[in-house]
This record gives C-alpha cells, sequence and structure tokens, in this order.
C-alpha cells in the first residue's frame, strides 16, 4: 500500500507517518504500511486512547515506535521468494514470531481464544483439497507454497453428521478447520430440495440435527469457522431466495435461527462466515443477505479468475466496497483460484498484491482442485513453475498468522 494511503486510513497516525516518518526511510514502504495498517486495526482503539492523552513530543515517539518496529519485522522477513514470517496466534507464541497478549485463564475452544483470532495480527493462509484435511495434501501444499496452511476448508452436506475424525486431523495438521456446511443433499443441479427450504430450517424441522451438530462443536479442541449457506446471492443453491420456494427475507431468517440454535446450546468456539459470491450489476445487494453484525464474524466473498484476466481489481473491487459499506466486520476470502490461462501467473501474483492493499481482508483459502488435469477448472497454484513461484512469492510478501493455539 503506498504511504500517502495512510493518511486516509490511519487518521493523526497516518498523516504522521506520511509526512515525518516514511519520507526519512532509505527502503520502500509498501509492506511496512500494510503492517502498521494491521497492527493498527488490531489496536485501534488503544491507540487512538493514547493519541487524545499524549503531548506532541510523545505522539511522534509513539508513531515512530510504531512504524520502526514493523520496519524490523520487514528487515527481518526478507524479500522475494524467502520464507514469509509469521506470527502465532497463541498464548504462548513461538520462537520465531510475536505472539498476542498471554492469557492464563484462557483454554483452546474459549470465546477468548475466538477474539483472538477474528482480528489476526497477520493473514491466515488456508487450502481446501478434494481429501481434506489430508496430511499428504497438507505435506505437497507446504512443499510447493514454502508455507504450512493453517486453514483446512472442507464441504459438508445437511444429511452429513459432524465429522469428529476431521477435526481432530485439521488441528493435527496444524490448522483451524473451516466448514463449508452446506443445508442440502447434494445432487448435480439439484436446487428443488423441499425438506431444505429455507422456512423449514427457521420453522425448526431441523433442529434436531442442528443441535446435535452443535454439540459435537462444541467438543472441538480449538476454534472453528462454519461457512454456512454460501454463495446465496446466486441461483444455484436451494438456500437462494429465487429458488425451492424460498421468498425474500428467508435467507436472514434462517441463517439467524441456525445462529440461534448454535447460541442456545452454548457453543462459543465457532467463528460465524458469511460469503456471498461477487457481485454483479445483476444481482439483488447484498444487504439483502445480511444477517446483522450480531450473526456474523467474518464477511467473506470468493475470487475466482475469468478467462485471461490478469488483474483482480476488476473481479474483487466493487464486492469489496460494498462488504465494507454494510460492515466493519473482517473479511475473509473462502474460496480463491486461477483458471490455467496465459495470464494465470500474473493473475495469481496481482492477487496478493491485491491483499496487501486491503488489510480488512484477514485470510484466504486457495482452492486447490481440478476437475481433469490441466482442465478449465484446473484452480491449483502448481499447474505451472511460474504460476508455482507466484505463490510462493505472494505468501512470502506478508506476515502469515502461525498455528497452532497450543
Amino acid at each position: 500500500m503506498p504511504a500517502e494511503r495512510l493518511k486516509d486510513r490511519l487518521g493523526p497516525l497516518g498523516e504522521r507517518i506520511r509526512e515525518d516518518v516514511a519520507p526519512r526511510l532509505d527502503r520502500p514502504v509498501t509492506k511496512v504500511a500494510a503492517l502498521v495498517e494491521r497492527l493498527a486495526a488490531a489496536l485501534g482503539p488503544v491507540l487512538a486512547r493514547l493519541w487524545q492523552v499524549l503531548p506532541p513530543a510523545l505522539r511522534v515517539g509513539l508513531v515512530t515506535a510504531l512504524v520502526l518496529g514493523c520496519f524490523a519485522v520487514e528487515l527481518d522477513g526478507g524479500a522475494g521468494s524467502q520464507p514469509a514470517r509469521t506470527v502465532a496466534a497463541s498464548p504462548a507464541g513461538d520462537a520465531d514470531g510475536a505472539a498476542l497478549p498471554p492469557d492464563p485463564a484462557d483454554e483452546v475452544g474459549t470465546e477468548a481464544t475466538k477474539e483472538r483470532l477474528l482480528h489476526p495480527p497477520g493473514v491466515l493462509f488456508g487450502i481446501a483439497t478434494p481429501e481434506a484435511p489430508s496430511a499428504s495434501r497438507t505435506q505437497q501444499v507446504t512443499e510447493a507454497a514454502g508455507e504450512h496452511p493453517t486453514v483446512q476448508e472442507y464441504f459438508l452436506k445437511w444429511n452429513q453428521d459432524f465429522e469428529q475424525e476431521a477435526f481432530e486431523a485439521s488441528y493435527q495438521l496444524g490448522a483451524m478447520p473451516l466448514i463449508t456446511w452446506e443445508p442440502w443433499a447434494g445432487g448435480d443441479k439439484a436446487v428443488d430440495q423441499p425438506e431444505y427450504r429455507l422456512s423449514r430450517i427457521t420453522s425448526g424441522a431441523h433442529d434436531a440435527y442442528l443441535k446435535r451438530f452443535a454439540q459435537a462443536v462444541k467438543q472441538a479442541k480449538g476454534p472453528v469457522v462454519l461457512r454456512f449457506a454460501h454463495e446465496m446471492n446466486e441461483t444455484w443453491y436451494p438456500w437462494s431466495e429465487q429458488r425451492n420456494g424460498n421468498r425474500q427475507g428467508d435467507y436472514v431468517a434462517a441463517w439467524r435461527h441456525v445462529h440461534d440454535v448454535f447460541k442456545g446450546q452454548g457453543v462459543s468456539n465457532v467463528i460465524w462466515l458469511w460469503c456471498p459470491d461477487t457481485q454483479s450489476a445483476d444481482k439483488p445487494p447484498l444487504s439483502r443477505f445480511y444477517p446483522g453484525d450480531d450473526y456474523v464474524d467474518w464477511m467473506g466473498t470468493e475470487a475466482y479468475s475469468s478467462d485471461d484476466a490478469e488483474s483482480v481489481g476488476p473481479l474483487l473491487d466493487d464486492t469489496y466496497d460494498e462488504l465494507t459499506d454494510l460492515s466493519d466486520k473482517p473479511i475473509f476470502i473462502g474460496e480463491a483460484g486461477s483458471r490455467p490461462t496465459n495470464a494465470k501467473a500474473l493473475w495469481t501474483q496481482d492477487f496478493f498484491s491485491w491483499l496487501m492493499d486491503h488489510p480488512r481482508v484477514v485470510g484466504f483459502v486457495w482452492f486447490q482442485f481440478s476437475d481433469t488435469e490441466g482442465g478449465r477448472y484446473d484452480w491449483r497454484f502448481t499447474t505451472s513453475p511460474g504460476t508455482q513461484e507466484a505463490f510462493r512469492r505472494g505468501l512470502a510478501s506478508h506476515v502469515l498468522v502461525s498455528w497452532p493455539l497450543h
């Protein structure tokens, strides 16, 4: 992010950095600025209070310490294709990275653990693979990417029960499980499934299943991301308000009901990820589907390249703006991938640049799937040496959050 943009994002801090500090640094400040902005976002209320009570001389000292501290991280983290720096997301921390403030009374899976992850001090790097969570696939991705994924995404339909083994496997692999939780029985283009009509969810027809699932999640050893009923602004799933006998307002009502069932069961370790698909002019506004800040922890979207696209902005900018107009919640990219075209490496490179310029985005999952080897829907970053190198360099340009929470 260019240094001059900090003025708008950080107020007095950004003004001071832009005018007095950044010009004196003899290195580019793009990555330093991003680090400063992430830290300021995480500690915003504290910094704002300090700014009000400190005299001018100490304000300069505060700004200088903030910038130079991030500058030191950048110097220590290296550049190019060197491994990215990681910061621990655990009370105990990591000998190689800064830990979040310890809380001796905290236990894994509690509300306090969840709160530390909602605004992480870096980027969460995740993967989705056909066999997730898979030790062999995770090892392959780690070797190819040069970094270990700290989120494992997999898909679960409502005719499937909670898979405790999958959760345990995720934690053992050093990752937080992310479930894309789909209220239907599956099937190719089977969008008309009356059993899973949104009004039936709201009426309590599936409450026995929801309570059983909630109790199982409650027993998990760590935080769990639930990406419930994603892509609701499209028309290809039974939870679309334009299909399956649903009506306007049904989606929000169903989401709130599911959330309230979990709350009633005393579940405190779920991060609720509300994740529409990217927007376009022919789709309803996202505000129509937003359950409200009391029911959402992260907002999200998806990032799949179109044919021959070289930049990410045309795909994500409008959706990002609409999301940020809705709420101040952090944003997580639930799925990302690029088609195997001549522009795939360029698009992948630009994806990480886009993340750097949008620090509200706290993480992403790369969709490491392929319908056929090298086919049109081969989204993997390992399809060519150029794309793989772009991915590695992109990860290395970010401060990544380490795992586990122990």
